[in-house]
């Protein structure tokens, strides 16, 4: 079983007026509980109910009016420029998985993307 810790980041969407915002924790929209990272890519909600590879995500950071992306789709994929911008600012609250965890997360988002 992979280590997984509480995601925190801003908005990874690309164009998002959140994604200048401070890292935050994000919710499953399903169970309204916390979601988490493993290093093999894949985001969950606190029961592991809900679990899949990042790539097959959507966010909503809660930005809507002009300047947000959201104001006309509340849910989007993020690209990987957009998932990988938001996950280094919000690095400082992964650091607790260490730089094998951080670089094997790195590995598989690539791939994911790039498929």
């Amino acid at each position: 079983m992979p280590t997984r810790y509480a995601l925190r980041m801003n908005c990874p969407v690309k164009g998002c007026s959140g994604a200048n915002r401070v890292a935050s924790g994000w919710v499953c929209s399903k169970d309204k509980d916390t979601m988490y990272i493993d290093e093999d890519g894949y985001l969950s909600c606190q029961t592991m109910a809900h679990r899949a590879q990042i790539v097959y995500w959507k966010f909503d950071c809660g930005q809507r009016g002009s300047g947000s992306n959201h104001n006309y789709e509340r849910y989007q994929s993020a690209d990987l420029e957009g998932f990988t911008h938001a996950l280094s600012i919000g690095m400082a609250h992964l650091n607790e998985g260490g730089a094998v965890w951080l670089c094997k997360l790195i590995t598989n988002i690539e791939k994911q993307y790039k498929g």
